[in-house]
């Protein structure tokens, strides 16, 4: 996707796209550096125009699964675009879709990769995900999230064993990556 295409849909649902430009190859680079080897089912939350989901993609073996969420239509159509048969793209809110992960059929969810903005969520809400995802995870399961702003940390924290945050400047806005393990 172009830059200005992105622009163009930021400032059409500025509330559901959370960022300003599209996600850096440096933040996808440490976004996938920070995911273990061997996931082989991955849940995205807030998939946007399919930069991250691409090199989630290219990191799965050949039978596993991507479930990419993504509320803004014309990103979630973007992403229907991608043409490999282990990518679902389900346009939902991604709270409802987390009350629901059973209906997904996944054996089992390796990793949660998040772009979403948590500090635009209720705290209600922001909690009831973070728990959502917790449950989810396989034990030793990750929950990687990257967004503009430290906020993420501090919720993670209250759930996950092993939590650790990774700056990239070379984004921007410049990126807090958060890693958390079950």
């Amino acid at each position: 996707m172009k830059k200005k295409d992105f622009f163009k849909i930021v400032l059409k649902d500025y509330k559901l796209v959370g960022a300003v430009a599209p996600s850096s190859s440096y933040a996808v680079r440490r976004i996938m550096h920070a995911l273990k080897p061997n996931v082989k089912y991955i849940i995205e939350y807030g998939a946007g125009d399919g930069v991250v989901t691409k090199a989630l993609l290219n990191a799965l073996p050949a039978d596993g699964k991507l479930v990419a969420i993504e509320l803004q239509k014309d990103c979630a159509e973007l992403l229907e675009k991608i043409s490999d048969s282990r990518l679902k793209v389900i346009n939902e809110d991604v709270i409802t879709v987390s009350k629901k992960f059973s209906q997904l059929k996944l054996p089992r969810i390796d990793a949660i990769v998040s772009g979403i903005p948590f500090s635009f969520l209720k705290p209600e809400e922001r909690e009831e995900l973070i728990s959502a995802s917790h449950e989810a995870l396989v034990e030793g399961g990750q929950f990687i999230g990257y967004q503009a702003t430290p906020y993420l940390h501090r919720s993670l924290r209250k759930r996950f064993s092993k939590v650790k945050a990774i700056f990239e400047a070379r984004n921007l806005p410049p990126y807090f990556i958060t890693v958390a393990e079950k």
